[in-house]
């Protein structure tokens, strides 16, 4: 699965927290864990059985779901893309993407503590992922730097952030993005010349990820080596 989450659009650019009000079941993971009525059984059969006609399968029509939940991350659309995660969990509630995609949407919200415990799912359920675990990097990392004013909790966070970005390097060595977010840890840890090592290290696999603010502020903090 690609990585959705922007962190140009996230952390480099001024931003508050999403606290939305008056959520719908639908853009709440798992319905919210609702008690449904017979009319909303019926209302998901009927859903999944529309699905079924035209994908095939419900794990095809799943898969589907999924790839649009993760087009509207990408566009920042995280109630779009809520909506659509759960329709997939509603088909196959085994995928692993689903608690991947529930937890990137949690991260939009600022609801870091419930974005964890999804992404810890995931990660049991693949915990080989290398795009995965940069997802999980990523989230502790803006969590250290947008959800609290606790140095240690910072620390840590970031510490933790930059542990799950060495795993991934690890099993996918060559996935770009890893590095660029490894580099904007290591500049909140104040560690400019390992950041500049990843900068290096994206560079060599393209570039593409690479966020020209952000070289402009670590250059500001050091030149480059």
């Amino acid at each position: 699965m690609k990585r959705l989450i922007s962190v140009a659009a996230l952390l480099l650019v001024a931003a508050h927290f999403i606290h939305a009000q008056d959520l719908q079941p639908n853009e709440i993971p798992k319905y919210g864990g609702i008690k449904k009525t017979p009319e909303m059984i019926r209302i998901d059969q009927k859903f999944i059985d529309g699905m079924i006609q035209d994908f095939g399968s419900r794990d095809k029509a799943a898969d589907d779901a999924i790839g649009r939940g993760f087009a509207y991350l990408a566009k920042a659309d995280w109630r779009m893309a809520i909506k659509r995660f759960n329709q997939a969990w509603l088909l196959s509630p085994d995928k692993q993407e689903i608690p991947w995609g529930f937890g990137a949407c949690l991260s939009y919200e600022g609801k870091f503590d419930e974005a964890e415990k999804y992404f810890q799912e995931a990660q049991s359920l693949t915990p080989k992922n290398a795009r995965l675990l940069t997802d999980f990097g990523f989230l502790y990392q803006y969590w250290a730097t947008r959800g609290t004013k606790d140095k240690t909790k910072r620390e840590e966070r970031l510490n933790h952030s930059v542990e799950l970005f060495e795993q991934a390097a690890e099993l996918e060595p060559t996935y770009e993005r890893t590095y660029f977010d490894w580099a904007v840890s290591l500049y909140f840890k104040k560690e400019y010349a390992d950041a500049w090592s990843k900068i290096n290290e994206a560079e060599k696999l393209g570039g593409k990820t690479i966020d020209k603010k952000f070289v402009d502020d670590l250059t500001k903090k050091m030149a480059r080596p």
